[in-house]
């Protein structure tokens, strides 16, 4: 850390002398606990230890203070009062008992209304800054030391490093090479990294419109073992991170050309014209089924957008939204997102409010308000006391119940509660709703989130069961709309579809023999005439979100529920307590008290005020105004 002029010096000698002094108030200390009579009630001990890798710092046991306030001064020399019980509090205690150590640099967030704790010097490690994490009883609060209060007897870990990493079997690869990532998590208390299972490993790049946000490239949930496989890894540079973590910290990777020799000699062939009447083919002699091509899909939409970013109408532009939302086409994403937020969404109905908040909630756009539109408002405003919109419907009941669960409502509000039940009461006996396998696909996926209500579960035992029936021997459900959106539901079931097998076919067969050379679909079935542009592009879409492996619930992000004026924004998009001083907060970005810069996270706040006085932290506890008014030395 550097000091203007020389302030260092003056430190320097300032720190010596405070651990001279450090020695004679270990003593004092202890005197004083029994000098301030039954108006300063002492509490049980507080274990600590605070350690940088293999060093303890300090290990020991700090008396926990009576119930008040203290007052500590931050870098500036402005005094502020914390909680007695506080953890930064305790640590403040730590550092008069102990010769070993001293906090060095404390900070004053007054937007948070916070201490941050920002570096500690070690007669050992010397200045360490911006990585203290700390955990109470071995969990993470999730909240400042300096908001955290404690009780008798509990266990404070104070430690220097990330909290998580993740680790490459090489920073720079080809394209031709298997990349192995390992997500591990740090074991404080015996200095070990161990493995770390249930998160998913990304390689992304950054988005120039949102540093928050990085474009994903690629993903995988990590195995047993703790380990993630990638393999035809594009040409490129890119940040390696957990998803769960926001992509903080990340690892580099460079992917490269493979070498001539790694090519290999084998070519890919496909045959003229449309694929959807063949879903077979020979290579090498040995039967083959065609897949789809996703990336084709993709391409043959892409194709289709408006200089304005648009893909036409309405209706096609929102189901493109959300088709879009699980690639990897930023360039055309940002267009679309543009148009979104400038143009006026003009269509009335309920459901076409519906469809575009589904769009736009997939795209990271707050349904609270685009464009100085309340899409969440419009939904609620159509509820009548048990249900959504037209009362001989149930189609906008189960789209209103998909958004608004993912807009911060719960089952515990009763517009939730009704809404599930008005959707189950509309099930039929078969298990379908309409006697549609589109609407029954749709509404699995709007309750499945709500499977452990005995209802619920049955609802969808019921549900897989008609669309069970209603299976057609080349795999699919008639058409691609519909077998699209019972991929939907098969999803919500945590299935996968193909593992659907009929007459040794399979839905994602049938969606790859109704694809065309152009990666296109054919939204009518084979020899029908009459499709349009517009509906290709609209099936197309569907087929893409349906083979993203992810139900429209878990391509949508989530939003906190609206409270009073505030907009919330996207939960995966907040600050996940990482905050940098030297860069803005995004717009709209609302900071809940657990954010603020301190424990479990690998936080880096750099920025300094110019020609600021570093002064060391003046500590004022119950036992240092007792020292003041006795030796009157501070």
């Amino acid at each position: 850390m550097s000091y203007p002029g020389n302030t260092r010096k003056t430190l320097t000698k300032k720190y010596h002398n405070m651990r001279n002094i450090k020695k004679i108030l270990q003593t004092l200390f202890i005197l004083a606990l029994f000098l301030t009579g039954t108006g300063n009630v002492v509490y049980a001990d507080i274990s600590l230890t605070i350690r940088d890798g293999n060093t303890k710092i300090f290990e020991g046991a700090v008396p926990l203070q009576a119930t008040g306030t203290i007052d500590l001064n931050d870098n500036t020399g402005t005094s502020h009062s914390i909680d007695a019980q506080s953890v930064l509090s305790l640590i403040n205690d730590a550092d008069i008992l102990s010769a070993d150590f001293s906090i060095s640099d404390l900070e004053y967030y007054s937007s948070f209304g916070s201490l941050y704790l920002k570096c500690i010097t070690g007669t050992i490690m010397g200045e360490k800054c911006d990585n203290w994490q700390y955990t109470v009883n071995n969990t993470y609060p999730g909240i400042g030391m300096d908001q955290k209060v404690l009780s008798d007897g509990e266990n404070v870990y104070l430690y220097f490093g990330p909290q998580y990493k993740i680790t490459l079997n090489s920073n720079s690869i080809t394209i031709s090479d298997t990349l192995t990532a390992t997500a591990q998590e740090y074991d404080y208390q015996n200095d070990a990294w161990i493995m770390r299972t249930g998160v998913t490993v990304g390689l992304t790049q950054p988005n120039p419109e949102n540093p928050w946000t990085p474009t994903e490239i690629q993903t995988a949930a990590v195995d047993a073992n703790s380990e993630a496989n990638f393999s035809s890894i594009p040409e490129g540079s890119y940040n390696v991170g957990i998803k769960e973590d926001f992509y903080f910290p990340t690892e580099t990777l460079t992917v490269t050309a493979a070498p001539a020799s790694d090519t290999g000699s084998s070519s890919s062939s496909s045959s003229s014209g449309s694929r959807k009447n063949k879903n077979t083919g020979s290579v090498l002699g040995i039967e083959t089924k065609v897949k789809f091509d996703l990336e084709k899909a993709f391409e043959s939409i892409i194709l289709q957008q408006k200089e304005n970013g648009s893909f036409g109408e309405n209706l096609y532009t929102d189901w493109t939204a959300i088709a879009l939302a699980g690639g990897n086409y930023q360039n055309q994403t940002i267009k679309l997102i543009k148009y979104f937020t400038e143009s006026k969404f003009e269509d009335g109905h309920l459901t076409d409010y519906e469809r575009h908040a589904m769009a736009l909630m997939a795209l990271g756009l707050n349904p609270y308000n685009t464009n100085n539109e309340n899409y969440i408002k419009k939904i609620t405003d159509s509820f009548d006391g048990k249900q959504f919109g037209d009362t001989n419907q149930d189609n906008d009941d189960i789209f209103a119940l998909i958004i608004l669960q993912n807009a911060g409502f719960t089952q515990s509000d009763k517009i939730i509660a009704d809404d599930i039940s008005f959707i189950l009461n509309r099930q039929k006996e078969n298990g379908s709703w309409d006697e549609n396998i589109d609407m029954t696909g749709a509404g699995m996926q709007a309750i499945a989130f709500f499977n452990q209500n005995e209802w619920v579960a049955n609802a969808l035992v019921k549900a897989r069961e008609f669309l069970k029936q209603n299976q057609k021997n080349d795999g699919g459900w008639g058409n691609v709309s519909s077998t699209a959106w019972a991929i939907g539901g098969i999803w919500a079931l945590s299935e996968k579809p193909e593992n659907w097998i009929k007459n040794d076919n399979t839905p994602l067969d049938y969606l790859a023999i109704n694809q065309d050379t152009d990666g296109g679909i054919k939204n009518l079935p084979a020899g029908e005439e009459g499709e349009s542009l517009q509906n290709k592009i609209w099936e197309t879409a569907y087929a893409i979100t349906a083979l993203s492996g992810k139900t429209w619930n878990q391509i949508m992000q989530k939003f906190e529920k609206l409270e009073e004026e505030s907009i919330s924004p996207p939960i995966e998009k907040k600050m996940p307590t990482k905050i940098t001083a030297k860069e803005a907060t995004p717009k709209k970005q609302k900071i809940n008290s657990e954010n603020l810069p301190s424990q479990n996270t690998a936080t880096v706040i750099n920025a300094i005020t110019e020609n600021k006085e570093e002064i060391l932290p003046i500590k004022k506890g119950w036992f240092r105004n007792l020292l003041e008014k006795i030796f009157n030395i501070f």
